[in-house]
């Protein structure tokens, strides 16, 4: 046991080389990130001021990786642009937009969330306007949207 330091010391060490940095023992040796290309905090800068600006449909062909994974708060999966223009699709024939806001991105690593406030009604109903609130959270691979899911509040 001569010379060898118990953890306790050992760990004040670490925590001695740089006075800002914490000293962790179950850390990945590299850091995690979304690749080259445009950051996730670039991508959700444009697309809430998009959205914000009323040219939410400019997104998919900006950001969205050809294959993209779209989950919807009840699980169903849209898969590939494809099925994300359909889902748009019928979103745009069913629903009348009456007002629509983005607040973020709030950013990570890897990806970004977004906060949604949306006041719709059903088509030909706008007295059924109802207030619908969601966060969209992305996953961002080689500066492209590869996945989105959103998640509705409990309850809804």
């Amino acid at each position: 046991m001569a010379g060898k330091k118990p953890k306790s010391a050992a760990r004040k060490s670490n925590a001695a080389k740089s006075k800002d940095a914490p000293s962790f023992r179950h850390v990945a040796r590299r850091k995690r990130s979304s690749g080259k290309g445009p950051t996730p905090a670039e991508i959700g800068a444009s697309l809430v001021a998009l959205f914000n600006s009323g040219k939410a449909e400019d997104v998919p062909g900006l950001w969205h990786h050809k294959r993209i994974e779209s989950i919807e708060s009840d699980g169903t999966v849209f898969e590939g642009r494809k099925g994300v223009a359909e889902k748009d699709a019928w979103w745009s024939a069913n629903f009348t937009v009456h007002t629509a806001r983005a607040e973020g991105p709030f950013t990570g690593a890897t990806g970004f969330a977004v906060v949604f406030e949306m006041e719709i009604s059903p088509v030909g109903n706008p007295g059924g306007r109802t207030r619908v609130r969601e966060v969209g959270v992305y996953t961002v691979e080689k500066g492209k949207i590869v996945r989105e899911e959103f998640l509705a509040a409990a309850g809804r």
